[in-house]
């Protein structure tokens, strides 16, 4: 029992937020599996024109994350995370209705661009909402959650399909867009909450008691120094987070490995059985649950996840050296290479994403949160544009490709690393450009702090209190 209370989040919010995510990401499950088939049975579009539409779709991704960031900083996370869950059950509503190429290329597009931005959105909510030294561990256990809904989803989504028919589809596409409504009313009856509890605690001197997720990422946090660096508004002047941003879009190949190359490089490259796709890919799925909120303990602070990030690289490469083995090596040895190189791939992801996310909102300036994740999530929606291409064009061509990858892999990991580094010097460098003034976790301001005039009976309030330092 001990054991599984590492898996439950701290906070009660981020708990409540857990169990909508749970509903969500079944719906999320079911949809993936069943547009595909739906679009090819029922709309009768040919798979390559499926594919071009994705690819499409990928595109336009890439724009709404940044904006999106904006839009969180401006208006504060919540209402606009609210915003973007209306219309996206509004949106993947439209998947009732289509009968044509064009409404769903359409529609396809704009659900993506949608789902990008609210990934961020989320992202920044969660950093407001998670205290410091939580907010990794509450995305691994959302990220934990939302792995085993899209596994429910899937299963779900194999018996709407053996029952068959255009009705069983629909079915599928409203639990999906009813999904994301439950998690609207959730993160509303938490903002309910909030709101309740600011209004019957007792006032602070000079911090909030409850941060006000209505506000921007900065305010959430109240009047103490932000528990985070400093940095220029916009994350395009900070170079380091652009070399953050882009080494995290490379590293982030493995995910492409798993869900397009490996299908294809077993059944065109290996003399692996089929049928091995399936379970390689549930062992994943089953290992990353298992593990990913565990690593978040050995993942708090900027030096222990660049520690984390260095530490994955020597398993990715492991796993390139096993996948290049086992092409030429007999069917019994190249399953059990195969094996041990998704168990070796599976823990290279996990370390990455758990230090890479740590860093993510470690270096990212308080009131700035929004749109430097959103940057930072601009880089993940490129791999998924720039990685399966990759995958098909480079590694399919043989072992060298392996190798090439696994080149990738390190200068992937030495650009975040290099993005990551002497994060008090880049602080002390950013402070000279930046429009904001110079902060640091563990100092208070340097500018004078008005005291204001005791009153009778009173003691003075206490300025820099460090319960909101991470």
């Amino acid at each position: 029992m001990r054991f599984l209370r590492r898996y439950v989040p701290r906070e009660p919010q981020i708990r409540t937020l857990a169990i909508a995510a749970l509903v969500d990401s079944i719906g999320s499950g079911l949809f993936l599996a069943l547009l595909p088939v739906f679009v090819v049975t029922e709309l009768h579009v040919p798979a390559v024109q499926v594919g071009l539409v994705v690819g499409a779709a990928s595109v336009f991704g890439l724009v709404s994350p940044f904006p999106a960031g904006h839009l969180a900083d401006r208006f504060g996370a919540a209402p606009v995370w609210s915003g973007l869950l209306v219309t996206r059950a509004a949106c993947y509503t439209g998947f009732l209705f289509v009968d044509s190429l064009v409404q769903y290329a359409v529609i396809a597009c704009l659900c993506t661009m949608l789902d990008r931005a609210s990934g961020t959105v989320q992202q920044t909510y969660v950093v407001c909402l998670a205290a410091g030294s939580n907010r990794s561990e509450s995305m691994a256990a959302l990220r934990t959650v939302k792995n085993i809904g899209l596994s429910v989803g899937l299963v779900g989504a194999g018996g709407l399909i053996a029952i068959g028919g255009r009705g069983a589809f629909l079915a599928g596409f409203a639990v999906n867009a009813a999904s994301y409504l439950v998690l609207l009313t959730t993160v509303r009856t938490i903002e309910r909450r909030r709101r309740a509890g600011m209004a019957t605690a007792a006032p602070a001197p000079v911090q909030q008691a409850v941060p006000d997720l209505t506000a921007s990422p900065s305010a959430a946090h109240g009047a103490g120094p932000p528990p985070v660096l400093g940095g220029p508004a916009s994350p395009l002047r900070n170079r380091a987070y652009v070399l953050l941003t882009a080494g995290n879009a490379i590293l982030l190949l493995h995910d492409s490995v798993l869900f397009t190359l490996l299908p294809l490089w077993v059944i065109t490259r290996t003399s692996l059985p089929h049928g091995l796709v399936g379970p390689l890919l549930a062992l994943n799925t089953v290992l990353t649950v298992a593990v990913q909120v565990p690593l978040t303990r050995w993942s708090d602070g900027v030096t222990a996840a660049r520690r984390m990030l260095l530490l994955a690289t020597v398993p990715l490469l492991g796993a390139c050296a096993l996948f290049a083995a086992s092409e030429p090596a007999p069917q019994l040895v190249a399953i059990l290479l195969v094996a041990a190189a998704v168990v070796l791939l599976t823990a290279g992801e996990n370390l990455h994403t758990v230090g890479a996310f740590e860093l993510a909102h470690q270096l990212a300036p308080d009131r700035f949160a929004g749109r430097y994740l959103g940057l930072f999530n601009v880089g993940v929606s490129a791999q998924m544009v720039f990685g399966p291409p990759v995958m098909t064009g480079l590694v399919l061509r043989g072992p060298l490709g392996w190798l090439g990858l696994a080149a990738a892999f390190a200068a992937g990991a030495g650009a975040l690393l290099a993005g990551a580094r002497d994060p008090d010097k880049n602080q002390t460098r950013l402070a000279r450009r930046s429009d904001t003034p110079r902060r640091f976790r563990s100092r208070p301001p340097s500018i004078p702090v008005p005291v204001p005039t005791p009153v009778a009976g009173a003691s003075a309030p206490t300025v820099g209190s460090t319960s909101e330092q991470t």
